[in-house]
């Protein structure tokens, strides 16, 4: 059986607990590994076309890592679907910010120009499915099947009289060659290197 002063002993350290737990969530200071968790959550969400559940556990996400970037991006996908391109376009640049990989690099672009062709802004809707067609052509993940749901996007966009429109298929090909360019100077770097060091 507990005394009165063991009593308010347990009562300060769960408030202290409870202060501290409030504190990290309210000043967002939490773990990657917490941010990681609710992401991933929210990602089958996401998938599982609970948009609302989704978007939570991102904002979640992102209370208790402000830097996980991949939340963000992920965030300005549940705003595409619930038809907020604005919304889009501020959250998924604010994840730019922060540290995310490659493949999310490329698919903030393609959201970003989604949200851009909503917005009316074609111009800019362009230039962003122009660098996610080059990042997929030079990450490998450009398939014929995103080729023509590209071509179909360009298709559909308004730009303005004048304006040039290069194809796809023309900016895919562009982008092989610069990646053979750059492959081929690396070896010859290392050739170069190899030749030195036998010297």
């Amino acid at each position: 059986m507990m005394n009165n002063s063991s009593n308010r002993l347990l009562k300060t350290v769960t408030l202290m607990g409870t202060s501290l737990v409030l504190t990290l969530l309210i000043t967002g200071c939490g773990t990657k590994e917490e941010a990681a968790g609710l992401h991933q959550t929210g990602t089958v969400a996401f998938m599982l076309n609970c948009d609302e559940a989704a978007a939570t556990y991102f904002k979640k996400a992102i209370d208790a890592n402000p830097e996980y970037g991949p939340s963000y991006i992920m965030l300005g996908d549940c705003y595409l679907r619930e038809n907020k391109p604005q919304e889009a376009v501020d959250v998924i640049l604010k994840g730019f910010q922060f540290k995310i990989d490659k493949g999310q690099q490329r698919l903030a672009h393609r959201k970003l120009a989604r949200a851009y062709k909503e917005l009316g802004q074609p111009e800019k809707a362009l230039e962003q499915i122009t660098i996610y067609t080059r990042m997929s052509v030079y990450q490998e993940k450009f398939d014929p099947q995103k080729l023509n749901e590209t071509e179909e996007f360009v298709s559909e966009l308004k730009l303005p009289e004048g304006h040039e429109v290069v194809s796809v298929s023309k900016i895919m090909d562009d982008t092989i060659k610069a990646r053979e360019s750059s492959r081929n100077a690396t070896k010859n770097e290392s050739s170069l290197l190899d030749m030195l060091n036998i010297l």
